[in-house]
Parts: structure tokens; C-alpha cells; sequence
């Protein structure tokens, strides 16, 4: 027993070795290079520093969007379901839509805002001012109505909430464009909404 770990440990201390003998070798060329090619190793050194540098600015410039799109839609957590419709008709004014209407409450049929965008399609809008899931039967009977009663081109519904799978297949079979809550924030920062149906 003990010369089995004996020789373990003579093996452990070999490889120590040579790693830290494969690590001199290798200091010792890039030392070797540098002397030898300065101009090069600088290059070399000024391009490590301009990736890390650009890499560090692209994640603190994401994030930075990130907050700013989260501070842009947390405006509408304390709002009502008749002040989300107005806030989100004046979004849809701000984005280029025309002939803007909330016609949300009683009787609606499902369409809170009705809409022109900036290419003339009817735009049909449910409002869900929601903090949790948003669930498929919502897509559902808004499917029901948006093109048969309302006529839309572009069923749009549009969510503080969280759809749950569910509810993003529904709203892909009956070709209802879902906007959540981080497409949201992102509609309100850039005031531009690609509509895919």
C-alpha cells in the first residue's frame, strides 16, 4: 500500500513537472518572439486589448438597453386596463399608424384598438394589461373575432403578461401576432413594430 502511493506520488510530481516545464518553454518563446519581432507582438498585444475592450462594451452596452427597455414599459405595471388601451393607441400613433381608435369596454368583441399601419393594413388590437401568464383560451376568442367581425389584416394582441407556450402556438396557427412584455419594452424604445401576419 504505501509504495503504491509512493509511486502515485512520483507521478503526480513528474507530471507537475513537465507541465511546469511545458509552461517555461512557453513563456520563454513568446519572451523569444517579442524580442525578436516587437512591432509584431505590440500588433498583436493592441489587438487583444481592442477585442476585449469592444467585447466589454457590446455586454454593458446590451444590458444598458435591457434597462432602458424595462424602464420603459414598468410605466404601464400601475395601469389600468382602459389606460393601457389609450397608452398603447398612442404608441401605435407614434410608430406612424393612422385613424387610431380605442373602442375598448363593454360590447368590444375583442378589438380594444383598431388601427391603419404605415403600409394601409387594418391593425385589430386586444389589450391584456397582465402580470401573470396569459393563457390560450385569451388568444383563442380573440381569434374568433379579430378577422371574421373586425375584418383585421393584422390581428395584433398585445401583453404586459407571460404566454405560456400554449398560447404562442394558438396565436401561430390562427396567425395572431402576440407582442409580450420584452416586445413590448422593445416597441416602446425603438417606436418601430415589424407586423409578421
Amino acid at each position: 500500500m504505501a509504495r503504491r502511493k509512493l509511486r502515485r506520488g512520483k507521478r503526480s510530481n513528474a507530471a507537475t513537472l513537465t507541465a511546469t516545464g511545458g509552461g517555461l518553454l512557453a513563456v520563454s518563446a513568446v519572451v523569444q518572439v517579442v524580442r525578436e519581432h516587437p512591432v509584431i507582438a505590440s500588433l498583436v498585444a493592441l489587438a487583444t486589448l481592442v477585442s476585449v475592450s469592444a467585447w466589454l462594451y457590446l455586454r454593458w452596452a446590451g444590458a444598458r438597453q435591457l434597462a432602458e427597455h424595462e424602464r420603459n414599459v414598468a410605466v404601464t405595471d400601475h395601469m389600468s386596463g382602459p389606460e393601457f388601451e389609450q397608452f398603447v393607441a398612442r404608441l401605435m400613433r407614434a410608430s406612424g399608424y393612422r385613424n387610431v381608435t380605442v373602442c375598448g369596454g363593454a360590447g368590444d368583441m375583442g378589438a380594444d384598438v383598431i388601427g391603419q399601419s404605415p403600409c394601409s393594413r387594418r391593425v385589430v388590437v386586444q389589450c391584456k394589461r397582465y402580470k401573470g401568464n396569459l393563457g390560450s383560451p385569451h388568444v383563442q376568442r380573440f381569434a374568433g373575432t379579430a378577422r371574421d367581425i373586425h375584418r383585421a389584416d393584422v390581428a395584433l394582441l398585445v401583453t404586459t403578461g407571460r404566454p405560456t407556450v400554449q398560447a404562442r402556438e394558438v396565436a401561430l396557427r390562427c396567425r395572431i401576432m402576440l407582442v409580450d412584455r420584452p416586445a413590448l419594452a422593445q416597441w416602446v424604445s425603438t417606436q418601430v413594430l415589424h407586423l409578421e401576419h
